[in-house]
């Protein structure tokens, strides 16, 4: 099955590449998050997918810059190995793996959710039954083998699939915008334009950063791709101004109605609790033929938006399993193998060995959505630290993409990253800097290929410092003892962001500069 001479296949074009981001954004979110936002903030929570736009195009210039410089399958576990060393490589890497191997088994068990609107014998109680099980695991299956046929034909499955799931969502949405009551952007027995001021907004903000992290999936397909330097910085220009505005669409059209589904300003809240709340927003206009085509619609293309979600991220999972075996090294060698298609093979069977068993372990979306969202966020702030090293160390390096201003905008990527971990609260920063923490042990396979040296100590022990002052933060700031209460915690992340954005910069030069001595000696 496995041939060593195997390498990837450029078989994706500018239009695959948009819609592997637009189907990672467009995942199980599509269903809540611009609900969750009108939930936060009110209608102010409409401008909050503009500024989370902002935000994430920001920390998208940087994997356009490295993606395009170096394409490499799973590219956000190669970077920071190359500019500060195995030990910030395997603290990076290793969480990367974790979280988006984790993101398949969450997708296949909220796709189950959402089959049980109508098969209610799958899920019960929070959880899926046995027989959800079963079905998450069948689906889990037809992903695994989806993903040993070439690259190419993985592409059209999910074109398809995410073109059907955008379209088929729409219907809904202009059906219930044909009920829009504008007074709901300024309604005084709702609160007003925003009942919950700055702290609800900024409690919006976070929720629509999450809904956009989907963006990178092309630079994590990038050794793929017939012209990278072209086609990655259109795909993720394009993909978050497109989601942009079909989440502003999905949040309008349901502010239009809320006055149908609340009362009052305590209302707001409610909106999160709420298992359906699309289906519910129609059920409350009275929208004729609702039960029979509206709801049945809406159901639809939440269950194919989420198995979407398992399918990009899968191949995302095991091509990070390829990077850390075959740059990083921190994977036996035979993870990097593919098959005669051009496709991970061994990795691809330890990623779907991971989902069953979170599959069986934790059979709830909620379970595990901050604990694989946290999971990869602790690979993109890294990134920005990489872009500055190469621009140091590598300065006449081809770069088809350029990111403008990046003295001041890697920085403020950085504080970007660490503030999103930083937001999704304690329980989940706890056990995903531990899980972090614990992935060091695959510095024992790094140390069976290459020696570790100082310099590898020195390149990444600012990044263990960074993620251990980020975890005590968290355990004294607001979402948990509240003895650094809010503003004031977020304002202490900004500062230790910015201070350890500089050591890691440094870090990443002397640990090059120290290659190089090293080389010369």
């Amino acid at each position: 099955m496995t041939e060593k001479g195997s390498e990837f296949r450029k078989e994706l074009g500018l239009w695959s590449l948009v819609f592997l981001a637009i189907g990672a954004i467009l995942g199980p979110a599509i269903a809540y998050i611009p609900v969750d936002v009108l939930a936060d903030s009110g209608p102010s929570g409409i401008l909050s997918w503009v500024v989370a736009f902002v935000l994430l195009f920001i920390m998208a210039l940087v994997f356009v810059e490295l993606g395009t410089m170096w394409p490499r399958a799973g590219g956000a576990a190669y970077y920071p190995y190359k500019s500060n060393g195995a030990l910030a490589g395997v603290l990076n890497g290793w969480p990367a793996f974790v979280g988006y191997s984790l993101i398949m088994p969450a997708a296949l068990t909220a796709t189950v959710e959402y089959l049980s609107f109508y098969f209610p014998q799958l899920f019960a109680n929070g959880v899926l039954t046995y027989s959800g099980i079963v079905v998450a695991i069948v689906l889990g299956l037809i992903v695994f083998l989806i993903h040993l046929r070439h690259v190419g034909f993985l592409g059209n499955i999910n074109n398809a699939l995410t073109l059907f799931k955008a379209l088929v969502f729409l219907i809904p949405l202009i059906a219930l915008l044909a009920y829009f009551h504008p007074i709901n952007f300024n309604n005084p027995k709702l609160g007003g334009f925003s009942p919950f001021g700055i702290s609800g907004f900024f409690a919006a903000i976070t929720a629509t950063v999450f809904a956009y992290l989907g963006f990178r999936q092309p630079i994590n397909y990038a050794e793929e791709v017939k012209n990278p330097g072209r086609d990655i910085p259109m795909a993720i220009l394009l993909a978050l101004v497109i989601t942009m505005i079909y989440y502003i669409i999905e949040s309008l059209a349901f502010l239009g109605v809320v006055d149908r589904v609340i009362s009052s300003t305590s209302g707001w809240s409610s909106l999160i609790q709420l298992p359906y709340p699309y289906v519910t927003a129609i059920q409350n206009t009275n929208i004729p033929a609702s039960s029979i085509l509206f709801i049945p619609i809406t159901i639809i293309a939440a269950i194919v938006a989420a198995y979407t979600d398992a399918l990009i991220y899968y191949g995302s999972a095991a091509r990070i399993g390829v990077a850390l075996a075959k740059y990083d090294r921190m994977l036996p060698g035979f993870f990097s193998r593919l098959n005669k298609e051009g496709m991970p093979i061994y990795s691809n069977i330890l990623v779907f060995i991971i989902g069953l068993i979170y599959i069986a372990l934790f059979p709830s979306f909620a379970s595990v959505f901050l604990l694989f969202t946290d999971a990869v966020l602790l690979s993109y702030a890294p990134a920005a630290v990489s872009l500055l090293v190469f621009r140091k160390v590598f300065p006449n390096e081809t770069r088809p993409y350029k990111m403008p201003a990046a003295q001041v905008l890697a920085p403020i990527a950085f504080i970007v990253s660490s503030l999103l971990i930083y937001w999704s609260g304690w329980q989940a920063i706890e056990v995903t800097m531990i899980m972090g923490i614990v992935g060091l042990a695959l510095l024992y396979f790094y140390h069976k290929y290459e020696r570790i040296t100082k310099a590898d100590a020195y390149g990444g022990l600012w990044l263990l410092l960074f993620y251990i002052v980020l975890l005590v933060i968290s355990y004294f700031g607001s979402t948990n003892l509240n003895m650094i209460p809010a503003p004031w915690d977020t304002l202490v992340v900004i500062i230790v962001s910015l201070v350890f954005f500089y050591i890691g910069y440094i870090s990443g030069v002397k640990y090059h500069e120290a290659i190089v001595k090293a080389q010369k000696a």
